[in-house]
């Protein structure tokens, strides 16, 4: 039994060690540093078109591994078509990071519904991750997207699930610091 869980462990670690074409990982130019901020993306080659048709089915080790090939920036470029948009919200639960809490938080309050529940979804997961170290630039990202869900949880004109769902994710983020619990809305039962 030791040794197939040994097997396992170094198989993980082989897999982990493997070359990854997310953004961060590669040079400044693979991460586009340079690039105009509102250019497109680059044209899809075939293997990141088979990772999306393979994710587009919602299974978690897909979805991580677009992520993954893409990068969370990639994910939100590649979502203006809206044949992948549902799949990308999906997919940024795997981010690393709170960079597109932002960009999540917008789908979440402007959103079609569908949209708007997958985001918030996303962004439930996020907030659920054990709290960690982040790069100081991603605090003004996380706060941005704290203050576009606090204003989606106090805005009475919006969908009761969304604002349900936004509390929920601003609890879980408050630790974080991005919010006060005084804050929160309490006006109306959550659950």
């Amino acid at each position: 039994m030791t040794r197939a869980l040994a097997g396992l462990v170094l198989l993980a670690l082989a897999f982990a060690c493997g070359k990854s074409t997310h953004p961060a990982s590669g040079s400044a130019e693979s991460a586009g540093e340079g690039d105009p901020p509102d250019s497109a993306p680059p044209p899809m080659d075939a293997r990141e078109a088979a990772q999306w048709a393979a994710a587009q089915q919602g299974d978690a080790e897909e979805l991580m591994r677009l992520e993954d090939l893409v990068g969370c920036e990639g994910l939100r470029d590649r979502s203006d078509d809206p044949s992948r948009r549902m799949t990308a919200l999906r997919a940024m639960e795997y981010c690393p990071d709170f960079s597109e809490l932002p960009w999540l938080a917008d789908w979440a309050t402007q959103g079609p519904d569908a949209d708007a529940r997958a985001a918030l979804e996303t962004i439930g997961a996020l907030a659920a991750r054990p709290r960690r170290a982040t790069d100081p630039e991603d605090a003004d990202d996380l706060r941005a997207g704290c203050g576009a869900l606090l204003s989606l949880a106090k805005s009475a004109s919006r969908p009761r699930d969304r604002r349900v769902r936004a509390v929920h994710a601003l609890r879980m983020l408050a630790d974080r610091g991005c919010v006060k619990r005084t804050d929160i809305p309490t006006d109306f039962e959550t659950r």
